[in-house]
């Protein structure tokens, strides 16, 4: 896919040198081109002028270069997360819930019912015996 782009050059005498970069993530690498190790890009650029100087002169205003793409070894490997760490992550998921509802309950329990007065009604679960 070509990505073209415009640069003014405001004033240049006699020469002037355009560089362009990019990158190719690791992790692009893994997704697109899983099954291969290496890739071979061929970049293509040209260079165009629109001025209103009659006698300008362009060197060298296309040009093909190859890049060799090698996969780091180091990031390929794809192990995937430990048994251990997934059950620490359950087991601190399970430990963080308890401890909520042991605390909304004991918000729940500190306000009582709403709309009784009775501490009969608010003892959750004892008799009252009435007198």
């Amino acid at each position: 896919r070509c990505l073209p782009f415009h640069c003014p050059l405001s004033s240049f005498e006699r020469a002037a040198v355009l560089t362009a970069r990019g990158r190719l993530w690791n992790s692009t690498f893994l997704e697109e081109y899983l099954a291969v190790t290496s890739v071979e890009l061929i970049v293509r650029a040209s260079v165009s002028v629109t001025s209103s100087i009659k006698n300008l002169v362009l060197k060298d205003a296309s040009t093909q270069i190859s890049v060799s793409i090698y996969l780091d070894p180091g990031a390929a490997v794809a192990g995937g997360v430990p048994w251990w760490v997934i059950l620490l992550a359950v087991l601190a998921g399970a430990l963080v819930l308890a401890l909520l509802v042991a605390i909304l309950w004991k918000v729940r329990e500190g306000t009582g019912s709403p709309g009784h007065s009775d501490p009969c009604h608010q003892s959750h679960g004892t008799l009252c015996q009435s007198r």
